[in-house]
C-alpha cells in the first residue's frame, strides 16, 4: 500500500523559460569581459516523494548556454556570441511548502552534469565558426556543477521557477582561445505544468 501511495504522489512535468548565460572566466589577455546573453531551456522532470513535503527530482534539460565574449584591442576587440547547447542532468533535493488550496512554495537544491551538443561562434562581421567540442581545440564536451531552485505552484498544475546553474568544471581545453579558465553560469526564469 505504501508503494501504491507514494506512486500516486509522484509528478511528471514539463518545463521551459529563458536562460540569461554566461562564463565565468580566470586571468587572461585576450578577454575584457563576458557578458550574458539570452537563451532558452526546456526540461523534463519527475518529483518522488522521499518524507512529508521532501521530494527527490531527476530532471533531463536541453539548455542553451554561451556568453557574448569580449574581446581586448590586441585581440581585435570585436564581439562575439557563443552559443553552446548542452544536454543536463540534474538531481535535485526539493522542499515544498504548502499554501492551503493555493498550491505550494519550493526550494531545492543537487548536482547536475552536462553534456555539450554543439556550439557557434557569430562574430560582429557576421561570420559564423563552429566551436569545436569533441576535439583538442576549444570547449570540454562535458560540465558539471551545482543547481539551485525555487517557485511557486499555483494550484494543481501551473508552476513559476527560478533556476541558477554554477558550473564547477572548467570546460575550456588548453586550447581555447579566450582563456584558460571557463565556467557556465546561468540564470533561468521559466514556468511548467504537471502532467
Amino acid at each position: 500500500m505504501s508503494f501504491f501511495s507514494v506512486r500516486a504522489q509522484t509528478e511528471f512535468g514539463l518545463k521551459a523559460g529563458v536562460n540569461c548565460a554566461s562564463y565565468s572566466y580566470g586571468d587572461t589577455q585576450q578577454l575584457v569581459d563576458a557578458k550574458p546573453r539570452a537563451s532558452f531551456y526546456l526540461a523534463g522532470y519527475l518529483d518522488a516523494p522521499i518524507a512529508k513535503n521532501i521530494y527527490i527530482q531527476p530532471e533531463f534539460s536541453l539548455q542553451g548556454k554561451g556568453a557574448k565574449l569580449i574581446e581586448g584591442i590586441n585581440s581585435g576587440g570585436g564581439e562575439i556570441n557563443q552559443r553552446v547547447m548542452w544536454l543536463d542532468v540534474a538531481v535535485n533535493l526539493l522542499g515544498k511548502m504548502p499554501l492551503d488550496n493555493f498550491g505550494n512554495v519550493f526550494v531545492g537544491a543537487g548536482p547536475y552534469m552536462g553534456f555539450a551538443i554543439n556550439g557557434e561562434n557569430d562574430y560582429a562581421s557576421g561570420t559564423t565558426t563552429s566551436v569545436i567540442i569533441y576535439q583538442d581545440n576549444a570547449l570540454k564536451s562535458v560540465d558539471y556543477g551545482l543547481n539551485f531552485s525555487t517557485g511557486m505552484k499555483f494550484g494543481k498544475r501551473l508552476f513559476f521557477n527560478v533556476n541558477y546553474r554554477m558550473g564547477l568544471a572548467n570546460i575550456a581545453n588548453k586550447n581555447y582561445k579566450w582563456s584558460d579558465t571557463i565556467k557556465n553560469r546561468v540564470f533561468s526564469v521559466g514556468v511548467g505544468v504537471m502532467l
